[in-house]
């Protein structure tokens, strides 16, 4: 019998220890597409290529605040700032 390489993927949050695990064995996966897809379907937070599970305290809030994008911030031409002073 010939030996053959498969590839499978697993999920790990990425703040923590914990595994995925659907409770019905189906912790290995064909595709990384299958994969977000289930974790999704589960709870899990993607962040492209990071992964959080439902899990929810200061070291999960902490890693996605950490990945957010700043806030934007608009000011129009004219409008005072709340030092009271106008900005060019």
């Amino acid at each position: 019998m010939p030996l053959t390489e498969v590839t499978m993927h697993a999920l790990q949050c990425d703040a923590c220890p914990q595994i995925f695990d659907d409770e019905e064995g189906g912790t290995l996966f064909a595709t990384a597409t299958d994969a977000q897809h289930t974790a999704r379907a589960y709870g899990w937070t993607v962040l492209g290529d990071e992964y959080l599970c439902p899990r929810r305290d200061e070291t999960h809030q902490a890693f996605i605040d950490a990945r957010m994008p700043p806030e934007p911030v608009f000011q129009a031409p004219g409008q005072l700032a709340l030092d009271d002073t106008a900005q060019p």
